[in-house]
């Protein structure tokens, strides 16, 4: 089994609350038109890297006080996903909590393939809902108004707590092959200027 990766980096208070650790998957067969990441779509991008390499990097990477789950759509990966965090959660030293942003509908989810429902046991604030670029962003932690903020477990619960109190950020940071990474919801005259500048930079949630 192997995970698509297409970055790993620690983020503040972009990806949710506090330092997280945030992986982007790679591929994505939703399409949603104005894609907000849509280098990411690509099925054949990235790095194919085992669930245990990535989590002992993401030990590597400490201190953070949770992962969050973007992309891409990692949902599509779920298998490779579980391995993961159970990977991951055996390694830690203390407990972390899950934040997944997905295009599907949390019901979707919870009626789709046992990879599905395994990673969603293991999530506890979920952003779900396909992003539609017809509709204004909806902080916090909504590329679109549609979406839904989703807390699944009593830490969920916190954590959307913290979210609406908390402003985010937008990060632009550069990744492990030069490319440039938006992290967090940049208005869009700012990514369209980046883009406009870098020649279209890569971008993520």
């Amino acid at each position: 089994m192997r995970l698509r990766l297409a970055h790993l980096t620690v983020t503040r208070h972009v990806n949710g609350p506090g330092d997280r650790l945030t992986l982007w998957v790679q591929g994505c067969g939703r399409g949603c038109p104005g894609c907000f990441n849509p280098e990411l779509q690509d099925p054949a991008g990235g790095r194919l890297l085992a669930p245990a390499a990535v989590a002992d990097r993401a030990v590597e990477l400490l201190p953070w006080d949770g992962v969050t789950l973007s992309g891409g759509e990692p949902f599509d990966q779920a298998g490779a996903l579980v391995a993961f965090l159970d990977r991951l959660r055996a390694a830690m030293p203390h407990r972390f909590d899950v934040v997944a942003f997905t295009g599907y509908l949390r019901e979707e989810l919870e009626a789709g393939p046992e990879d599905w429902k395994a990673l969603l046991a293991r999530v506890d604030l979920l952003v779900d809902g396909p992003f539609r670029a017809d509709l204004p962003p909806r902080p916090p932690l909504r590329g679109s108004a549609n979406q839904r903020l989703l807390a699944l477990t009593p830490r969920g619960e916190e954590l959307l707590t913290l979210a609406r109190r908390s402003p985010m950020d937008v990060l632009v940071s550069l990744g492990p092959s030069g490319e440039v990474v938006v992290s967090g919801f940049p208005p869009p005259e700012l990514l369209e200027s980046l883009r406009r500048r870098l020649g279209r930079p890569s971008s993520a949630e």
